[in-house]
């Protein structure tokens, strides 16, 4: 896995939940793993802002072990 790898969140666990994030869930990598955690930003929900359709994006350290990689980059 490697920065801006597309990825799939393959377990749920508590501290993602808490996040808002679960089992299924699609992100970009943006940090390398450091002591096992990658930096992940999962796809939020989208929104219209004064005539702009933007996203609202979700960042959590996300255990390497618990990511599938769907794309590479």
């Amino acid at each position: 896995m490697k920065e801006l790898d597309r990825v799939k969140l393959i377990k749920d666990r508590a501290e993602y939940a808490r996040e808002g994030v679960h089992k299924d869930d699609v992100g970009t990598i943006m940090m390398g793993e450091r002591n096992g955690y990658v930096l992940v930003f999962f796809d939020g929900e989208y929104y219209e802002d004064h005539g702009y359709t933007l996203r609202v994006d979700i960042e959590v350290a996300v255990r390497a072990e618990d990511l599938e990689v769907i794309y590479g980059s």
